[in-house]
């Protein structure tokens, strides 16, 4: 089967079993690059808390580029 062929299936698949391919997929690259989601391992999440400069950014931009 090509590739091609596969993206037309997966394309005409119902929601759910699309999720299922998303998470097959996944779970192979993050295997092969020596990441697996599994064995409860860390997995470092960004999170705009404690993000004081950021915030700055965004205030500053707000400021700069709102209308009034």
């Amino acid at each position: 089967m090509t590739l091609d062929e596969i993206l037309d299936t997966l394309h005409d698949l119902p929601r759910a079993e699309k999720v299922r391919a998303f998470h097959f997929l996944s779970t192979e690259l993050a295997r092969e690059e020596g990441k697996g989601f599994e064995d409860g391992g860390d997995f470092p999440v960004w999170s705009p808390f404690d993000s004081y400069d950021a915030a700055q950014t965004l205030t500053r931009h707000l400021k700069e580029n709102s209308k009034g």
